[in-house]
């Protein structure tokens, strides 16, 4: 699937009357989605990423990076590997970010430092972000500088 469908079917599910986001879910080999308790955050796990079922948590992180123009998201157990990438998208709308598209990025927190997902894409009309992510950790938009 598409990056764009996706981002607007994730989006459409954080806001639909009746969709209960609960930050935390259980997610097998079938794949699955899961998102932040604010809606901010969805992470969608494609079908073959993981071997077995594990309960993953989404959470407000207290640290940030430099730059950071909304929350940052600890995704929950940190360190868990996927056989594919994963989805991982940012709704900077939700947050009130009044910034350029192009001056954002999507960044994961890495040891003592945070770094760059490459392959980033901005869809500036549903005002979100999203990349692929091969393990789960701390996520975060920054204005690049």
């Amino acid at each position: 699937m598409s990056l764009r469908p996706l981002a607007a079917a994730c989006l459409a599910c954080a806001t639909l009357a009746g969709c209960d986001p609960t930050g935390d879910d259980v997610v097998g080999p079938e794949g699955g989605v899961v998102v932040s308790r604010d809606g901010r955050l969805t992470l969608d796990i494609p079908a073959g990423a993981l071997d077995e079922p594990v309960e993953i948590l989404i959470e407000e992180a207290e640290r940030l990076p430099d730059s950071a123009l909304g929350p940052a998201y600890a995704v929950l157990p940190a360190g868990t590997v996927f056989n594919a990438p994963v989805h991982v998208i940012y709704d900077y709308d939700a947050a009130g970010m009044d910034v350029s598209p192009d001056d954002i990025t999507l960044v994961v927190e890495h040891t003592d430092d945070w770094r760059e997902l490459a392959d980033r894409h901005v869809f500036a009309s549903e005002r979100i972000i999203a990349a692929s992510a091969l393990y789960l950790s701390t996520f975060c938009v920054i204005e690049e500088g």
